[in-house]
């Protein structure tokens, strides 16, 4: 069995949760003692996760800014992907993001898509970034009456999915996601450093760091206790100004990330904190547990579902509940030991094999 996987998040992405989660797929499928293989069709790409799973391609100008390079590697490899689907041989196609835009060269091959979440759609009433993307939902809409099969990567996404789309639940596997970091890659690591929350990736909109921040700052200053911002991109100059108002510029920090330091920070955090108002699964939770660290996390959407009971939880709208939480957390040794331990357990439950071992039974089924 031939796979076909498309450009598209590959030209969108030169790191994150999605194009991590289809080079684990593909590189998964192509290491497995089958006759299957995975073909990603694309030209050129700056992606970090590429070179990390072996997939490596041809770089586009990776010095200069994603903005610039991102519009012509797009069109390059949407093309290429064109000739491809009229020249190759494979029995199944699976888009990696939603233009849909190769229906009508794929002829009646059966049709898998992934859908990561349902973010457009809940907060594009919300949040005027989301709504400027309206393209996304139109391009859903479409793709979910042609797809052959429709992969939800967490049991919210798939409710989300059947609310907004009123698709039939038969139509959907749920197929959980894995973590990129394993227990034997982490170390114990001591530090005589100053004790720190984690903050991981993207701050913008419904990652809710702005509101979370406000709630926290005066337990950061009353305890010495920094934020370390991990990833993301530096500080805008709103977020520096808020620092500066909320007397916390010298407690809350940004770091470049590349896996190894990650690990390293989540290793030697008091404890990772997820504020997001919604994920469609949640991957920084799993690295969190392999890296042996304490979660103190949104109880909204997906992150119930893929933490359980090894963490502790807040309302994200609420700045009481994350400060008495964050509080709780600060001072309770014992309570960052136990979840510690919980983490490593429900951390069993999930890994990439597993992902790509039902993603192949679900092809083998169309």
């Amino acid at each position: 069995m031939n796979i076909f996987f498309d450009h598209q998040t590959f030209s969108q992405q030169n790191y994150g949760g999605i194009s991590r989660y289809f080079c684990e797929l593909i590189a998964g499928i192509n290491q497995q003692p089958t006759d299957h293989q995975a073909h990603l069709s694309l030209l050129v790409s700056n992606n970090a996760h590429l070179q990390e799973k072996g997939l490596g391609t041809v770089s586009f100008f990776p010095n200069l800014p994603f903005h610039r390079t991102q519009p012509f590697i797009y069109k390059l490899n949407k093309a290429f992907n064109r000739l491809e689907m009229r020249t190759r041989s494979y029995d199944v196609f699976h888009a990696t993001y939603y233009e849909p835009y190769f229906l009508e060269h794929i002829r009646k091959r059966p049709v898998v898509v992934t859908f990561l979440d349902m973010i457009h759609e809940k907060y594009h009433t919300v949040f005027p970034e989301l709504a400027a993307d309206h393209q996304v939902m139109a391009w859903k809409k479409e793709i979910v009456n042609r797809a052959s099969a429709i992969i939800a990567i967490s049991e919210n996404t798939k409710r989300d999915l059947i609310d907004y789309y009123r698709i039939p639940p038969e139509r959907i596997r749920v197929i959980y996601l894995g973590s990129s970091v394993s227990v034997e890659q982490v170390t114990p690591e001591t530090t005589t450093e100053s004790p720190y929350l984690l903050f991981v990736g993207n701050r913008g909109i419904y990652k809710n760091f702005e509101p979370f921040l406000r709630a926290v700052a005066p337990l950061l200053r009353a305890h010495q206790v920094r934020l370390v911002c991990a990833g993301g991109g530096a500080f805008t100059p709103r977020e520096i100004a808020i620092l500066q108002e909320l007397m916390v510029t010298q407690l809350v920090e940004h770091k470049p990330i590349t896996d190894t330091t990650l690990r390293q920070l989540y290793s030697r955090a008091l404890a990772f904190v997820f504020p997001s108002l919604y994920e469609g699964f949640g991957i920084p939770v799993l690295e969190a547990f392999a890296c042996n660290c304490p979660i103190l996390l949104s109880n909204r959407s997906s992150l119930p579902e893929i933490a359980g009971s090894a963490a502790l939880y807040f309302d994200p709208d609420d700045a009481v509940s994350m400060q008495q939480a964050t509080e709780r957390m600060l001072t309770d040794a014992r309570l960052r030991q136990t979840l510690r331990q919980q983490g490593h357990q429900q951390l069993l439950q999930f890994s990439w094999e597993k992902t790509v071992r039902e993603t192949l039974d679900l092809y083998q089924r169309l």
